[in-house]
């Protein structure tokens, strides 16, 4: 169409452009509403739709081929228009002479910057799907998370892992940027029920033998995500691109275990440096499940320690993670995923990705 538009008269090449992006908006509005209807039918009957996973997959992918063509378009638009307009002002022609271009270029790089926004945010979503469809499966074993039936042993832990590994066999079909950021909303949604489970007393300790258990088994659920994570890490095109949260837990599962109360003080002061961004509430919840900790005096003991370390240096993936909490103060799961976190930064990862 450029090509076309040169020959009748270079001026009306930024509307032909500008039109271009307008349809453009008006696909990836339609492309999104299609597929939206495709996942609602999909968990409506889930046995009627085989391949889900792999259109998703697609999908997304294409979402991400959408992204890196329009940022690729829109820097030969500027150096096009750039060029155009210095040949016009140095060579001026009886169509240009005179008039003004309709459409700025800085219209439409923003035009443009807005296409990308919009293919992203279909991107996120579509990642969001793929999340919903694990979380559904592995709901169950997620619910018996830091419960009497995890306490007592459970194969919930090695159930989550075991089908985050199945449907990575499809999964790793997904640009790095986007496997990454469902890995790593995967990976949030994880430990968020953890700590969710805490904070809502879905388990309290009677005895420092319980407090015992739950530690080590904390820990033992934290060594098996982290080597799962490791895996995925291990292939070369994602390197650096999954940090760990599973921190916070074994962190929670010290305190928790602690036997000699008298240095509860020094422990809870050691997970406050770690997590300074981390609720007083949360950490007051911790401090709660123990059987020799009231909550007065839990909620006193957390509000002095992060007073104490207020203006250390916090971690951004656990703001992240915090962030979400008090967002959504009664819910501690994301309500669309990596949409929420990643979004500012989505296509800058996407650049980098290339």
């Amino acid at each position: 169409m450029v090509t076309l538009a040169k020959e009748v008269s270079v001026e009306v090449i930024p509307s032909i452009i500008n039109l271009t992006i307008q349809e453009f908006h008006e696909l990836a509005g339609k492309y999104r509403d299609a597929f939206t209807a495709y996942k609602t039918d999909y968990f409506a009957e889930r046995g009627r739709f085989q391949e889900f996973t792999s259109n998703i997959i697609a999908v997304a992918n294409n979402l991400h081929t959408c992204i890196e063509s329009t940022e690729k378009y829109k820097q030969q638009i500027r150096l096009s228009m750039e060029g155009e307009q210095n040949s016009a002002t140095s060579m001026p022609t009886p169509l240009s002479a005179g008039r003004r271009t309709a459409v700025s270029q800085q219209q439409l790089i923003e035009n443009m910057d807005a296409l990308n926004l919009k293919w992203s945010n279909a991107a996120s979503v579509a990642i969001n799907y793929l999340r919903e469809e694990v979380i559904m499966d592995i709901a169950p074993s997620l619910a018996e998370l830091f419960s009497k039936k995890w306490l007592i042993g459970s194969a919930a832990p090695e159930t989550i892992c075991m089908t985050i590994s199945d449907y990575y066999h499809d999964h790793k079909h997904l640009r790095p940027v986007t496997r990454s950021a469902l890995l790593m909303d995967l990976q949030f949604r994880i430990v968020s029920e953890y700590l969710k489970a805490i904070e809502t007393k879905r388990l309290t300790f009677t005895s420092y033998e319980e407090r015992a258990t739950a530690g080590k088994q904390m820990k033992s659920d934290v060594a098996r995500l982290d080597h799962l994570y490791a895996e995925f890490a291990s292939s070369d095109d994602m390197a650096d691109q999954l940090p760990l949260l599973t921190s916070i837990i074994s962190a929670a599962g010290e305190v928790i275990s602690l036997k000699d109360k008298s240095l509860l003080s020094l422990e809870a002061t050691s997970f406050a440096r770690k997590f300074p961004n981390c609720p007083a509430e949360l950490l007051a919840a911790i401090l709660a499940t123990r059987d020799d900790v009231g909550r007065s005096d839990a909620r006193s003991l957390a509000d002095e320690v992060l007073q104490h370390v207020q203006f250390h240096p916090k971690d951004q993936i656990f703001d992240q993670l915090f962030a979400l909490r008090q967002q959504e103060s009664s819910e501690w799961l994301p309500s669309i995923g990596m949409a929420n976190v990643f979004k500012s930064d989505f296509i800058s990862r996407l650049k980098r990705d290339n």
